[in-house]
Parts: C-alpha cells; sequence; structure tokens
C-alpha cells in the first residue's frame, strides 16, 4: 500500500486562500481526524464549511474541505483538500496536523507522479503540467495546454502503433519465411509504415527549435562593437535602467538577461559585453560568452554607432550572421549623431535583410554622463524595432501540427528515427528477419520513452524534480 502524502499546494506568503492538499489511502481517516464532524454519507467532490483541528482538538481555521474519491481523481487515488485562510501560520499549522495524523511530507511533483504511475496522465502531460505552471507567454501556455490535453501523446502512440504494426509484420514472416509471397507483401507493408513514421519523426525533429522557443522563449542576443548603444537599446526594450550605462567603453563585462513578451511570444533577451580587442582579462571572459551566445542565439541585433561607422570586423561578423540561420537586424544607432558610414558601409547595409535606424538618448549621444533614466521623448525607432521583432519571433516559433519542446523527447525522436532508418535498409536489403526485428524494438522503446511506457526511476526523478511541492 503506498503511504499518504500532504503539501501546501499553493505558492508561500499571504493571500485571500491557501490549500493543504493530501493524497493516499488514509486520506479519509486524516480528514476525519482533523474535523472529527465530517459526515460519512457527504457525497465525494461536493465542498464542505468545516471547522479544522489540530490532533489536540485546537481550532486552526474555518474553511472549505472536499473528500474526492478515487479514481476520478489529479492522482487516481483519494484526495482531500482543505482550502483555508492564506495566512502562512493557518497553512502550516493544516499542514502539520495532517502529518501527525499519519500522512508524509510530499516531495516536489510527487501528486503529479502518481497520477502518471496511475494512469491518470501519460509522461508527456506530466512534463505538460510543470510547463502550465511554468507558462510565462500566451504561446508557451498554448503548447503546455496542448500537451496536457494529450495531443503530443497521441502523436507519438499513433506512430508506436504503426511500429509495432510493423514489427508484428516482421515477427509473422520470421515464423513463414519458407514462403516466399508473403514474405513479398509483408516487405512492401513494412516499408509503408516504416516510411511514414520517419518522415513524421523527420518532421518533429526539424520543428523542434520552434517548439523550444514557445515553451522556453526566443533567444535575443544583442550584439556589436563597444559604445554602440546595446545596454542602452537592452534598457529601452525592457523599460527600465536594468543595464549600467556610461560614456566608458566595455563598461558591460558579462551578459544581463530578460523577459520581454510581444505578440504573446517570450523573448529572452540577453545583452552582452561590446565585441573588440583587449587586454583586459576580465572583459575578454565576457567577449568570449558574447561570441558563445552568438552561436546560440535564435535572433540577433547588432547595433552599429553611426558616428563611428562600420569597421572591417564587424562587417565580416554581420555578413557571417546574415548567411546563417540566425535572422539578424542591424540597428543602426546614435542618428541624432554625425553620419560618418562610407559608400562601402552603405551598400552592405543596403544588402541587409532587416535594418532598422534608432536614436535611444538625447543630443550627448548614445550614454548620458549623468547616468539619468532615458526619457521616452529621447526614443526614436524603437517602437519599428519592436515591430520587426515581434514579426521574426512570430516567424520562429511559428509551426504545422504537435510539436516537441523539451530536449528529453527530441533525443528520444532523434533516436527512434535511427534505429528505424537501419531496420528500413535492413528490409530493403533483404537481411535477416531477426536483425530487422531488432532495430524495430529499439525504435520502438524509444517512443515508449516519450509518453513513459518505458521509463526508469532515474527518468522520472529527473523530470518530476522539476516540479514545485503540492503539485
Amino acid at each position: 500500500m503506498s503511504k499518504t502524502i500532504a503539501a501546501i499546494a499553493t505558492p508561500s506568503g499571504r493571500g485571500g486562500v491557501g490549500i493543504v492538499r493530501v493524497s493516499g489511502p488514509a486520506s479519509g481517516d486524516i480528514l476525519r481526524t482533523l474535523i472529527p464532524d465530517w459526515p460519512d454519507d457527504h457525497e465525494s467532490h461536493n465542498l464542505r464549511l468545516s471547522q479544522i483541528h489540530d490532533t489536540d482538538g485546537e481550532l486552526i481555521d474555518e474553511s472549505l474541505a472536499v473528500m474526492m474519491e478515487g479514481p476520478k481523481t489529479y492522482t487516481g487515488e483519494d484526495v482531500v483538500e482543505f482550502q483555508c485562510h492564506g495566512g502562512p501560520i493557518i497553512l502550516r499549522r493544516v499542514l502539520d496536523a495532517t502529518l501527525e495524523a499519519g500522512a508524509t511530507t510530499a516531495e516536489p511533483g510527487e501528486f503529479t507522479r502518481r497520477a502518471f504511475l496511475n494512469g491518470r496522465l501519460d509522461l508527456t502531460q506530466a512534463e505538460a503540467v510543470a510547463d502550465l505552471v511554468n507558462a510565462t507567454s500566451e504561446s508557451a501556455h498554448k503548447m503546455a495546454l496542448e500537451h496536457l490535453q494529450g495531443r503530443l501523446g497521441e502523436s507519438i502512440e499513433a506512430e508506436r502503433e504503426r511500429v509495432a504494426e510493423a514489427l508484428t509484420l516482421v515477427e509473422a514472416a520470421i515464423d513463414f519465411a519458407h514462403e516466399e509471397h508473403v514474405y513479398q507483401i509483408e516487405r512492401d507493408e513494412i516499408l509503408e509504415r516504416l516510411n511514414t513514421t520517419i518522415d513524421e519523426l523527420q518532421r518533429l525533429e526539424d520543428q523542434f527549435d520552434r517548439g523550444r522557443r514557445q515553451r522556453e522563449g526566443v533567444r535575443v542576443v544583442i550584439l556589436g562593437p563597444t559604445n554602440a548603444g546595446k545596454s542602452t537599446l537592452f534598457n529601452a526594450l525592457y523599460g527600465s535602467d536594468r543595464a549600467i550605462v556610461t560614456p566608458v567603453a566595455g563598461t558591460t563585462r558579462d551578459f544581463l538577461e530578460e523577459e520581454l513578451h510581444l505578440e504573446g511570444v517570450a523573448l529572452r533577451v540577453m545583452d552582452t559585453a561590446g565585441l573588440r580587442e583587449t587586454t583586459d582579462e576580465v572583459e575578454s571572459i565576457g567577449i568570449e560568452r558574447s561570441r558563445e551566445l552568438k552561436d546560440k542565439a535564435d535572433l540577433a541585433l547588432w547595433v552599429i554607432d553611426r558616428s563611428e561607422g562600420l569597421s572591417e570586423e564587424a562587417r565580416e561578423e554581420l555578413a557571417e550572421l546574415e548567411s546563417s540561420d540566425t535572422p539578424t537586424i542591424a540597428v543602426v544607432n546614435k542618428m541624432d549623431l554625425e553620419d560618418n558610414f562610407t559608400d562601402e558601409d552603405r551598400e552592405f547595409l543596403d544588402s541587409l535583410t532587416h535594418v532598422n535606424r534608432t536614436r535611444l538618448a538625447g543630443a550627448a549621444g548614445d550614454n548620458s554622463d549623468d547616468g539619468d533614466s532615458i526619457e521616452a521623448a529621447d526614443i526614436e525607432g524603437l517602437e519599428e524595432l519592436t515591430d520587426t521583432l515581434a514579426e521574426i519571433a512570430e516567424r520562429l516559433t511559428d509551426g504545422e501540427g504537435v510539436l516537441l519542446s523539451r530536449a528529453r523527447h527530441l533525443e528520444s525522436v532523434r533516436s527512434a528515427r535511427e534505429h528505424l532508418e537501419q531496420a528500413r535498409r535492413a528490409v530493403r536489403q533483404e537481411m535477416d528477419h531477426e536483425f530487422i526485428a531488432l532495430d524495430l524494438r529499439d525504435g520502438l522503446d524509444d517512443l515508449g520513452e516519450i509518453v513513459g511506457e518505458v521509463s526508469t526511476d532515474d527518468i522520472l526523478g529527473r523530470i518530476f524534480s522539476e516540479f514545485c511541492v503540492g503539485k
């Protein structure tokens, strides 16, 4: 018999309502210990106004309580919830009372883990619970809901079924290998199923980054030489003086990251150290990190000081970004200062896909000596820039059909595709059926890992450690 667990299921701090959740076989006994006058005939899943007492009989709170009998509960077990006034002392005392009455403290994600183990959710749905709680954008919320409703799990199960059918045909062919005409018919059917599944797994792989961006946000890295206005742009996008801004080149030594939202999409915007040659050891580390972030960016903003023009190095790096898969916006800043672009600079800028022009501070240039905040009247071109950002971010997160969003899913899908491609080659080369069956079983196991049909305590431990206590 499993133990009965309990936890505070609402965030810490004060609030109008706080919930203590209990799940397990002793839930009913714990409820009656804390609420001695609970009616035996009270209907399951119906709230009741009750007085909650500790195990010594002392009144803790008057609140709503509900007994929900399994299996029609979140965990599939008997579940009790005490919906108390949301003071931390009240919730702590109610939780302590449940522990004294026989419950044990729930681990992070243990309620959802039990829901998975009891067949209430597959593993993709369990992960979607955490994603739904942590969603900070409309796109992340939408994806989490789709996964919670089972769309990803259903898609993976459909491919598992196809692979299982192919495996059945191969195993049948092993039994009837002496009848050549039977194998020929099954060979075509096996290839048809494998082709369909491999194509779908390849689609899921190809669109993984779109799903990751929906879940985690689009990584936007601000790059460029020192004193071009990167930190000022970062502050303007974020809406406050998050980054230190001074007239001294090389002020930013490490990267800063903040999240903002445009058209329902989260953008993880990173301000980086200016790119230049330096003998300063600390600044050199910051510059190296800037280059690492550039390589991992989903979208790059390259800030250019119009009064300084473009160096040969800047043109080379911008050209490299423009030819890569990373969408890049050239932000020509300090439009209030003298234009020192050469004809070669202008020709190069005209060749770029996205160029926005901004003035992010007053006549003093990008950085004010006194460190005053940027006033709205001092900003020009920011609205046009954010429009461009929103347009590209929407394109980077848009995808057809079900999308993967976790690295765990991607690893399993990639491994499954590779095993199934090996099986397909083996079928085409008319290899021994046993070799084909082995690759099909490995591919089937890979897909099973996604939905939890094949799992280990290590995998489950990593997944549910991401959850908060009480969920």
